[in-house]
């Protein structure tokens, strides 16, 4: 859902901004529906001001833009009282994302304190239901003066506090529902908490999607069906974090990787690939030292005699080999080539983790439990 995306030309906190395509389209859609409403809004916020002069040539759609570039501003305030409540419990924050549902905080690993998941969770809404209230009252303190504004501020004001009692639902990925399995893992358990989450979710997103066919709201049936779908990833993923509990990279990783130089020509690495069965190696320099990877699809489209570091990444995804296997997990899944390069304590290479690998470990614990049982 996220291929089509820029990164903001500036970060937040040390928190870098992405906002994916569809969010724009989002800003697009709310500009147009918000300029062809701005009577009803003025109607049913009970605004002091005529509509009329605000429907008048280009007027209610820059009234619109206003008020989705506000909303764009509501959600990233949102998702960064996330993102700087995860940092207070040592969370390394990737990034945060926003795209035509919303936004999304992304961490490294969620916090593994006791009720944390819970406290990150619920500062999302609880930052939007304070900003609400304080856009409501600033509406009445600049009425009827405000003019035209009052339609930007009533509107952010009533979409921050719809946003923070959506976002309280019991559905995950949504934050009602890390506080739930946040509550419930206190008794039972991180994957049976998830599990029970991932049901109560489910039916929430039944429900969901029933009641915006019947009520034709489109929006409504893309969360609903981005709550099936996020759900499951969650269920999925707790169980493989269980399965490699106590498991560490070294004893999963390939060790004495295959590496090719960064002056071999694309026709010599084809031929090499083949020959070891290999579509990913690490490229080094003249010295031997670790400068990027290939993989079979940079070479796809290259000329034969263009060099490996033409095509390579130098973006190299690395990992300790002390790292846990599910840290790994989480990881690997960010990477483009589903592989990672794991290294020693003074960073030199010593073998490659893949999805393969992880996915096999997963396969034996859980195979080792069945028969346990």
């Amino acid at each position: 859902m996220f291929k089509s995306s820029f990164r903001l030309p500036f970060d937040l906190f040390g928190i870098p901004i992405r906002l994916d395509a569809t969010f724009v389209l989002l800003i697009a859609l709310l500009t147009w529906l918000i300029g062809g409403n701005v009577s009803t809004y003025v109607d049913l916020f009970e605004l002091p001001i005529d509509a009329a002069p605000l429907q008048q040539g280009a007027t209610p759609y820059l009234l619109g833009l206003l008020s989705a570039i506000g909303l764009m501003l509501s959600v990233l305030i949102h998702e960064l009282s996330h993102a700087l409540t995860a940092r207070r419990y040592g969370v390394e924050i990737k990034e945060i994302r926003l795209w035509i549902l919303g936004g999304i905080a992304q961490f490294r690993e969620m916090p593994k304190q006791p009720r944390a998941e819970a406290v990150v969770a619920i500062v999302g809404p609880i930052t939007s239901a304070v900003l609400g209230v304080l856009l409501w009252w600033f509406t009445g303190a600049i009425a009827p003066a405000g003019g035209a504004l009052l339609v930007v501020l009533s509107y952010l004001a009533a979409v921050n506090i719809v946003l923070a009692v959506f976002n309280l639902l019991p559905a995950l990925p949504m934050d009602g529902g890390r506080v739930l399995r946040s509550l419930l893992a206190l008794r039972m358990g991180h994957l049976r908490a998830t599990r029970v989450s991932a049901g109560v979710s489910q039916v929430l997103a039944v429900l969901m999607g029933l009641f915006g066919l019947l009520t034709f709201n489109l929006f409504l049936v893309a969360i609903a069906f981005f709550v099936w779908i996020a759900v499951q990833a969650e269920a999925q993923f707790a169980t493989v974090e269980k399965a490699l509990e106590n498991v560490e990279v070294r004893d999963l990783m390939s060790s004495d990787p295959v590496t090719v130089r960064d002056d071999m020509t694309v026709e010599a690495l084809t031929r090499h690939m083949f020959t070891r069965k290999h579509v990913f190696f690490p490229v080094v320099d003249e010295r031997g030292e670790l400068i990027g990877s290939v993989r079979l699809q940079d070479v796809d489209a290259a000329e034969p005699t263009a060099r490996v570091a033409d095509v390579m990444s130098r973006d190299v995804a690395t990992i300790d080999r002390d790292a846990d296997a599910a840290q790994a997990f989480r990881r690997i899944n960010e990477s483009e080539g589903r592989r990672m390069i794991v290294t020693g304590p003074d960073g030199e290479m010593v073998g490659i983790v893949s999805t393969t690998d992880l996915l096999r470990a997963v396969q034996i614990r859980m195979a080792e439990g069945a028969e346990g049982a």
